[in-house]
């Protein structure tokens, strides 16, 4: 473990702070699951919220500053990272372009993750890529194998679902992340009604 003592970007945890508490009454959170992380300026450092860390109580105390090439880390009262920090790591080593992963389990996206059906990509955020949100098989959370195929997967893609499990976006920045987020939850529960209505 590295003491970075007086290196650590405040505006960057401030960020995540706001961000997480965003998601949290948004109700795209449920219990200490999910995670946020910011790539810094240098791409050697990125900041990932706490393992087990409430939303809608997250504080500045609980953003975590991890190398990403050794991943050393400081923290406060012996936290450590979130458990999916080798996933966050191997998108930024994956993509240059990405500065900010959200992982979240918003109710109708992940419904969907869990369930038969697939989600159908709809119009409202940019170019549509396929006709479906790319999938992801499921492998335990905080596994080597979930870092891997997730990280590959998103490689030429912004956004996909991790089955049985959640969604991950990532973004330019932190905003775009998570506006993603939304996006894929308003398209989960536009469809699921729409499934309902059917029936």
């Amino acid at each position: 473990m590295i003491d970075f003592g007086d290196i650590m970007d405040n505006n960057i945890i401030e960020k995540i702070v706001k961000t997480a508490h965003h998601i949290y009454d948004k109700e795209m959170i449920l219990g200490k699951a999910g995670n946020i992380s910011i790539l810094d300026e240098s791409k050697q450092f990125m900041y990932i919220t706490a393992s087990g860390t409430d939303f809608k109580s997250l504080s500045h105390e609980d953003v975590i500053k991890v190398n990403i090439n050794d991943l050393s880390y400081t923290s406060v009262d012996n936290k450590v990272p979130s458990m999916e920090t080798n996933l966050h790591v191997g998108v930024y080593k994956n993509r240059s372009d990405v500065n900010s992963v959200v992982h979240v389990h918003s109710p109708y996206a992940t419904a969907f993750a869990f369930s038969n059906k697939k989600l159908r990509q709809l119009e409202g955020f940019g170019e549509i890529t396929g006709e479906y949100i790319t999938e992801v098989d499921y492998y335990p959370p905080g596994s080597k194998k979930l870092a891997k195929y997730a990280s590959d997967a998103l490689k030429n893609e912004d956004k996909v679902l991790l089955k049985d499990h959640g969604v991950i976006t990532v973004g330019k920045n932190i905003d775009e992340a998570t506006l993603l987020c939304e996006y894929i939850e308003g398209i989960a529960k536009t469809q699921y009604i729409t499934h309902v209505l059917n029936l």
